[in-house]
């Protein structure tokens, strides 16, 4: 998809920050999105590094995951939103989840894009962006803002990976990370990472709430 086709303005080039804790994936970003009307500024591992470069330079979009270390994405777009607010926010993530998108919108984020989009996508959704619209991608563009921001959360979508049952089947046991990381033959780094995505999935701010709505959401039996 060639950028000039689309209707950036031509008077203007869009000054953007690109903040996401892997680096392959970073540069990768850059190369696809980069051209005479979209200027990638900084590459940036954590939402710390993002606040860092705005206190030096404000810019007008900046795209970010959402499970970054020091600060993670959605803490970012509430601090973007409140000492910068002419900078926009867009967030492009591995998660699809309603609810995980329900509260990006919620923090401020302009947009939500999933990292399985393409090309075209994403540059529709930068676009859509700077013209100040609310942009989700394709499989969520029925939703309008008002029904991303009022969804509920006991019909909510999840998607666990089958290692991320695993290890919720293992943490109702009362398994702490050195057990599973035994049990299932990873790092305790691993266990903490899937620990992280399932926690935010779900939507739940301890053991106990996650097990409640694993149970509501039928990802347990009892």
């Amino acid at each position: 998809m060639n950028v000039e086709k689309h209707n950036f303005d031509k008077r203007k080039t869009i000054n953007i920050i690109i903040a996401d804790d892997h680096t392959i994936f970073l540069e990768g970003i850059k190369v696809l999105i980069s051209s005479k009307y979209i200027n990638v500024v900084a590459n940036c591992k954590n939402g710390q590094e993002v606040l860092d470069f705005l206190k030096e330079q404000e810019v007008d979009l900046v795209i970010s995951d959402i499970n970054m270390p020091v600060i993670d994405g959605i803490t970012l777009v509430k601090k973007i939103t409140k000492l910068y607010p002419k900078t926009k926010t867009m967030m492009l993530s591995m998660y699809e989840e309603r609810h995980i998108i329900n509260k990006a919108i919620k923090a401020g984020a302009n947009g939500y894009m999933s990292k399985n989009a393409g090309k075209k996508d994403i540059l529709n959704a930068i676009e859509n962006c700077m013209k100040g619209e609310k942009v989700t991608f394709k499989r969520q563009s029925a939703f309008t803002q008002k029904s991303i921001q009022n969804t509920n959360k006991s019909i909510k979508e999840i998607s666990l990976t089958n290692r991320e049952r695993q290890i919720l089947k293992l943490i109702t046991q009362e398994a702490t990370n050195t057990d599973i990381s035994l049990s299932l033959n990873i790092s305790k780094r691993t266990v903490e990472a899937h620990k992280k995505n399932i926690f935010l999935k779900l939507g739940a701010k301890n053991t106990i709430g996650l097990i409640k709505i694993a149970l509501k959401s039928k990802l347990l039996k009892i």
